[in-house]
């Protein structure tokens, strides 16, 4: 190389190194000695960079390839005014032209732009980058500087090195996963997932690719939520009442964490929002219904409304903060996210549809929902009470009255529960065993079981006789007739529960006496419930049949 390409390849870096640091711009001198580009030695940076770049141009003997020389010319046979730093067109031509070219030339050193085309790029980078891009399309993942996995974004972007554009999703998803969690590659996951959300609109591919990252932002699905709660309540009799059945409103919780999400107020957060979850859910719901009901009868505008604006409709530009070229224009179309965003393509211009104004989550909604958590930690008590806020008389009053109503409902719903002591039902059989034994008489006490019941139950003469004996001498697991007689059915596989009953056995409670005896022997129930019916337990079958023989 000679001594002059040397020299400008160093300046041309010492000027790259002052425009990216942010420096002011003044007159230098067209010819400068080593010194002057350089700087002082105090400046060891940038001294360090030019000795660097000295060592690497010293070093790089080898020509330049072809493939690189005739990309370059694609710039050079166009016109000065017509190429920009970052004209889209001129990089998807070179792209196409360099999309199977692979190189063996690594690159040590940095390379930062905004927006990097390859005409950023020096020799030495691109035929760097176009080493790097062999082996990540192989396989590999070579560390790159972040400039480099911009610039394969924009290849994919434009279709450059994929055969389809469901390919060109999956390798824009698996650039952000295999390099967006490395040190100083945030940036990558951001720009990666807008321009993926833009890649399925814009080519018309299944948003489901993408998870919610193509149904707009967090808060713009949270709005949705909320306006859908709003129009369903409007549609009923009484809008200030929060109703499940039939109403086409979400669930509880589901709510509060839409109501938390477009909120300034961080209420997921919150203690209450972990060890009250249910109650604060129910609260919240009570209170958005009210405030809907207020709006609506003081009010011209929504509630929702009020809080994020109208809808708006405004220009938009795929790929923002991108470089991307289609050498096809765009068909006209319509494409509606879930959360009410809607993008539209008319003679290749494109515009987005919102259905609310605002970009920030709602300060007056977080006011609210502060007011909610505090007033129910007044009323519950166990967790530190917050610092009031100001609010218009009307929503503390709404707030206060909701919570009131929503704690007290509940607590009377839990108090009107009926608790069956399972426990207590033995002693309850037992008791009216007794009483039973105590007002027969000897003739009664002498009556022979009907031999129909025993027939239709399933139970043989030697089941009987057995039955009869467990019943005189004890079962080993301190079973009664009646149990060993439901349990020989049900490994004969002919249970009948009404032959049971007029039997006079109680399967319920025979089943609890079972799963008790069992439990100290095998360690869990042997006989569980299908519906109405119960059923052993195939693991355990081997265990009662040894048991009854």
């Amino acid at each position: 190389m000679k001594a002059e390409q040397i020299v400008e390849l160093i300046l041309d870096a010492a000027r790259e190194n002052r425009v990216l640091s942010g420096g002011a711009y003044k007159d230098e001198p067209i010819i400068r000695t080593g010194r002057q580009a350089f700087g002082t030695r105090g400046n060891a940076s940038l001294w360090s960079l030019g000795k660097n770049l000295l060592d690497l141009a010293l070093t790089a003997t080898d020509p330049v390839p072809e493939p690189i020389v005739q990309m370059r010319n694609l710039a050079r046979n166009r016109s000065r005014w017509t190429v920009s730093y970052a004209d889209p067109k001129l990089f998807y031509d070179q792209a196409r032209f360099m999309e199977s070219y692979a190189d063996d030339c690594p690159y040590a050193g940095e390379f930062t732009r905004y927006y990097p085309t390859y005409e950023d790029m020096s020799d030495a980078q691109l035929r760097g980058y176009f080493t790097w891009r062999r082996r990540y399309r192989a396989g590999e993942a070579p560390q790159a500087p972040l400039s480099f996995l911009f610039v394969h974004a924009y290849e994919l972007l434009c279709g450059v090195g994929v055969e389809s554009r469901r390919e060109g999703l999956r390798a824009l998803a698996l650039l952000r996963d295999t390099y967006g969690s490395r040190q100083g590659n945030g940036a990558l996951i951001s720009h990666l997932s807008t321009w993926m959300a833009d890649y399925a609109i814009y080519h018309g591919l299944d948003r489901a690719l993408l998870g919610c990252d193509a149904e707009g932002t967090p808060l713009d699905r949270a709005v949705a939520v909320l306006a859908g709660a709003e129009r369903a309540l409007l549609a009923t009799e009484e809008p200030a009442a929060w109703r499940h059945t039939g109403a086409g409103l979400p669930e509880c919780g589901d709510f509060a964490c839409a109501l938390a999400a477009a909120s300034r107020y961080r209420m997921e957060r919150s203690r209450m929002f972990s060890e009250h979850f249910d109650e604060l859910g129910e609260c919240c719901a009570a209170v958005f219904a009210r405030m809907v009901d207020h709006c609506k009868r003081r009010r011209k505008r929504g509630f929702v409304d009020g809080l994020f604006g109208d809808a708006v409709d405004v220009p938009y530009t795929p790929f923002r903060s991108a470089i991307f070229y289609d050498p096809e224009p765009h068909p006209d179309c319509t494409v509606e996210l879930m959360s009410g965003v809607r993008y539209r393509c008319r003679f290749g211009r494109w515009s987005r549809y919102r259905p609310h104004r605002a970009t920030e989550t709602s300060a007056e909604l977080g006011d609210i929902l502060h007011e909610i958590d505090r007033t129910m930690r007044i009323k519950l008590g166990g967790l530190p009470e917050l610092k009031a806020r100001k609010l218009p008389a009307y929503v503390q009053r709404i707030v206060e009255d909701e919570v009131a109503s929503c704690l007290d409902r509940r607590a009377a719903e839990e108090a009107a529960k009926v608790h069956i002591d399972r426990t207590a039902l033995l002693g309850i059989r037992a008791a009216a065993a007794h009483t039973r034994e105590a007002l027969l008489v000897d003739e009664e006490r002498e009556e022979v079981p009907d031999e129909s019941c025993a027939a239709g139950s399933g139970i043989g003469p030697m089941e009987e006789s057995r039955a009869g004996e467990s019943s005189a001498t004890g079962s080993p697991f301190g079973l009664s007739a009646d149990d060993e007689a439901l349990l020989t059915c049900l490994l004969a596989g002919t249970y009948d529960a009404d032959t049971l009953i007029r039997c006079g056995v109680m399967v319920s409670l025979a089943v609890d006496r079972i799963n008790e005896a069992f439990f100290e022997r095998v360690g869990d129930t042997v006989i569980e419930f299908e519906g109405d019916d119960p059923c052993l337990v195939e693991d355990y079958a081997d265990d009662v049949r040894k048991a009854l023989s």
